[in-house]
């Protein structure tokens, strides 16, 4: 049985996917480019360019990272593994990663589909039904 005081926290997660999913679409539908790195405009007096908030927008996730290292370290709640959840996320978002700015068909000829259908229709509930005779559902 589960730990009921080690439960994640699905909604923070999902909502920061989503926040950096939702900036990155921004940036590509701002039509974002290399050259664009220089421009800048003015954030409380000071000028910030569009490399400073793109740095930012990877080096803030990173920080938070270790911030969040540090206080489970604090709070005794180390990891002693890499849960399996854990890494599902780190391969899905490494994956997605690999379609930025990727020509159109990549997904498909990767069979991206292939691999949703089996997460939406088959991967929940293949594990549902392994650990129900377990769980005495």
């Amino acid at each position: 049985m589960s730990d009921p005081t080690r439960q994640t926290d699905w909604s923070t997660v999902r909502r920061m996917m989503n926040a950096a999913i939702d900036f990155c679409e921004q940036v590509e539908a701002l039509g974002y480019g290399e050259r664009d790195r220089d421009a800048t405009t003015e954030v409380n007096g000071q000028s910030v360019s569009v490399q400073d908030v793109l740095t930012s927008a990877w080096t803030y996730p990173e920080t938070t990272r270790y911030a969040i290292i540090r206080q489970r370290h604090d709070a005794a709640d180390d990891l002693a593994y890499v849960p399996e959840t854990a890494r599902v996320l780190q391969a899905m978002a490494s994956a997605c990663a690999e379609l930025c700015g990727a020509r159109p068909g990549t997904a498909e000829a990767s069979r991206v589909s292939e691999m949703l259908q089996w997460f939406e229709t088959h991967a929940a509930q293949t594990l549902k039904a392994a650990l129900s005779p377990r769980r005495g559902a």
